[in-house]
């Protein structure tokens, strides 16, 4: 019986403390190093420079010798070209991020070897052979699908095709510096006679398209702020000008693509 009391007198003492230390009704609070994201929505801040030429589609030269039209995919140059717009994703999973975005292109490529001649020349003989450069502004809406795997804990790898809606905005061809003055001269090539429509030709395809794919990283700089870093090859769907008779042009770029992406 002296037994039972003790432990009775035991069980008296330490049921008020019991009762303190886990008090009813109290939530239960849990903590987590990261804060949780409640959108899928990002978007971001583009810059592509990119390394730019043309080829041509559909195209043999003539080879009798009475050619006007003879040049080739490799008589093309590069230029400098660039992109930069606005893109906004949507993640479909943690893996695939669907993008559309608004951006403007400007670029372009150089052709090698037209053929200037003195059209007020009895005999209309080749006063020279040519480089000219063409430059073309356009507005593209990219359409890109992000193949995403997270690698690190602030390094992503991205595989990125896409495909561009390309409203062409205007083209400019020019001559090199120190060319014959055109006043009187004309031109055969693929520039048509140039002269003749002067340096904004209006003869393009007002609609294109060009596909892409990219390669890239993605860096955390911040808790939500990404930097993109990725290579990329674009390719045009269709000839960019519908007039010139003989070439037909399409652009293709290879380049880089950066910015920052904003995680919602």
């Amino acid at each position: 019986m002296k037994t039972l009391k003790q432990w009775a007198m035991v069980m008296a003492l330490i049921a008020p403390a019991l009762a303190w230390a886990q008090p009813k009704n109290q939530t239960i609070e849990y903590f987590t190093d990261d804060k949780v994201r409640d959108t899928r929505f990002s978007f971001q801040l583009l810059y592509a420079p990119e390394y730019a030429s043309r080829r041509l589609a559909l195209y043999e030269p003539v080879k009798d010798g009475n050619e006007l039209y003879a040049l080739t995919s490799e008589d093309a140059g590069a230029v400098f070209g660039q992109r930069m717009g606005l893109m906004s994703y949507f993640e479909l999973r943690e893996m695939f991020h669907l993008g559309i975005g608004f951006t403007t292109v400007n670029s372009g490529f150089v052709t090698k070897g037209f053929a200037a001649f003195d059209q007020n020349a009895v005999f209309q003989d080749t006063i020279a052979n040519l480089p000219a450069t063409t430059r073309f502004e356009a507005i593209a809406i990219p359409i890109q699908i992000i193949f995403h795997t997270q690698m690190t804990d602030v390094w992503a790898l991205q595989v990125v095709p896409s495909y561009d809606l390309i409203f062409m905005q205007k083209i400019e061809r020019q001559w090199e510096s120190g060319a014959p003055n055109y006043s009187t001269d004309a031109v055969t090539g693929a520039l048509g006679l140039m002269y003749q429509r002067g340096t904004d030709t209006k003869y393009h395809n007002g609609f294109n398209g060009a596909i892409g794919f990219a390669l890239g990283n993605e860096f955390r700089v911040a808790n939500d702020l990404v930097l993109t870093l990725r290579g990329e090859f674009r390719l045009g769907l269709l000839p960019m000008n519908n007039a010139d008779v003989g070439l037909r042009e399409i652009p293709y770029s290879l380049g880089l693509a950066t910015g920052f992406r904003y995680y919602l």
